[in-house]
């Protein structure tokens, strides 16, 4: 019996084959989960000033099933898991880009997002790329990890960012969560110096180099009106500490500001007065930015870009509070493929749980449970999974332990099995 349903759903009706197993939604239970007119439902309510009545403004189409249309709305944190080669940019990722009814931040490994929908989006709003490693061969933007640190609070969100491309978060440290948050306090002093003192990254560069280069920046925390109490005598008390404490928060700093040893790299982070990347503007013109960098290559500028999407996010977050109702509009959408070959953002997790909420609709898109795990640790990975409002699983995993957790999830049920045998006198029995 069990061999003649291996057999049957093996032939072109397969599809409707496995459909018609006991434990699987119905057609009606699909169009009241992820239906057109529940998409539509939930978007008065995300989008209530965008009045309108088609789901693309307000959602994007995932798929079929049961002959039905399944869309996710603007409001849904979304996590697709897929090994590669298993169709998740060809069906999933370039149409949330295209679909998405505001500003998009995107991030991939390789070109291929940007090559199928750099067009479509141009006729949106502006179309940015940030590719210090040249993989585009389009030109790219150029932001400054400087920019509004002479603000305590906008200083503190980017050496945040910028703290995590030391690599404390992923645990693999002893007391990797002290010496994460000494490196993270020494770089929102750094920056936060070279605000105040109108200072290049260059200077940044300088003082992230050794200790001692970074007293300078201490004298300028201590000389200034408008720094922040105290920061000045806790970066003096990073330097001066005992040689290998010191050293080993200095090394967190160094890998952190690493990207920015390549000349290239640093002009990307150099822009002329008045001619940087403006995140607020970028939000408000409906623009698309694409975040590029290899897997490899990006272990040195992983710091920056997750400094840059922090800013964005930020920037997001401020619009949505002076807006009605304290939500964007339209959604900033966060389509990040490969994110976790990239870097770690430290906000994700919470993205991920309020940041429907606020009009930023998180996309997040990994090749396994166990890949997530290794990236932001056990404990961030697991919020993150059960934040998401939406999880799509693709074919192809080979992980026996996500496999497992997976079957869990779905449940089991009893199936009743009638085998058939025959004795040796010719009769038949059943059990």
């Amino acid at each position: 019996m069990r061999m003649w349903q291996n057999r049957k759903a093996g032939t072109p009706n397969r599809a409707r084959v496995v459909a018609a197993r006991p434990g699987l939604a119905t057609r009606s239970e699909v169009e009241a989960a992820v239906g057109r007119a529940q998409v539509i439902r939930r978007g008065r309510s995300a989008r209530p000033q965008a009045r309108t009545t088609s789901p693309h403004e307000v959602g994007t189409l995932l798929g079929y099933a049961r002959g039905r249309e399944c869309w996710a709305s603007v409001e849904d944190s979304r996590i697709d898991v897929g090994p590669p080669r298993s169709g998740k940019g060809l069906h999933q990722i370039i149409g949330s880009i295209i679909d998405a009814p505001g500003a998009v931040v995107t991030t991939s490994t390789r070109p291929d997002n940007l090559a199928a929908t750099l067009e479509l989006r141009r006729a949106i709003g502006p179309v940015a790329v940030f590719d210090p490693q040249g993989l585009g061969r389009v030109e790219g933007i150029r932001w400054s990890p400087v920019r509004g640190c002479e603000n305590p609070t906008t200083a503190i969100v980017r050496a945040s960012g910028l703290a995590a491309g030391a690599g404390f978060a992923k645990g693999n440290v002893s007391d990797a969560a002290f010496w994460h948050g000494q490196t993270e306090m020494a770089l929102r002093g750094l920056l936060h110096a070279a605000a105040l003192d109108d200072s290049g990254i260059g200077q940044l560069y300088r003082w992230g180099l050794e200790p001692a280069s970074a007293i300078e920046a201490v004298g300028i925390l201590n000389r200034s009106n408008d720094a922040a109490e105290g920061w000045g005598d806790t970066l003096d008390g990073i330097v001066r500490m005992d040689g290998r404490t010191r050293d080993a928060i200095w090394a967190g700093v160094r890998s952190a500001l690493s990207a920015l040893a390549d000349p290239a790299v640093r002009r990307s982070f150099d822009p002329p007065a008045g001619e940087g990347f403006d995140p607020a503007s970028f939000i408000r013109e409906r623009g698309t930015i694409y975040l590029l960098g290899t897997g490899v290559g990006a272990s040195a500028t992983s710091a920056f870009i997750a400094a840059l999407l922090e800013d964005i996010t930020e920037s997001a977050r401020q619009l949505a509070a002076h807006n009605p109702g304290g939500r964007l509009e339209p959604p900033l959408g966060l389509v990040l493929d490969e994110i976790a070959n990239l870097c770690a953002v430290p906000s994700l997790p919470s993205l991920m749980a309020d940041g429907g909420g606020t009009g930023i609709s998180t996309h997040v898109v990994i090749q396994s449970l166990a890949q997530a795990r290794e990236r932001w640790g056990e404990q961030a990975a697991a919020a993150m999974w059960d934040a998401a409002t939406l999880r799509l699983i693709l074919g192809g995993s080979a992980q026996p332990r996500d496999l497992q957790d997976l079957a869990a999830v779905c449940g089991e049920r009893d199936e009743e099995i009638r085998n058939w045998s025959r004795d040796p006198n010719g009769g038949r029995t059943t059990s």
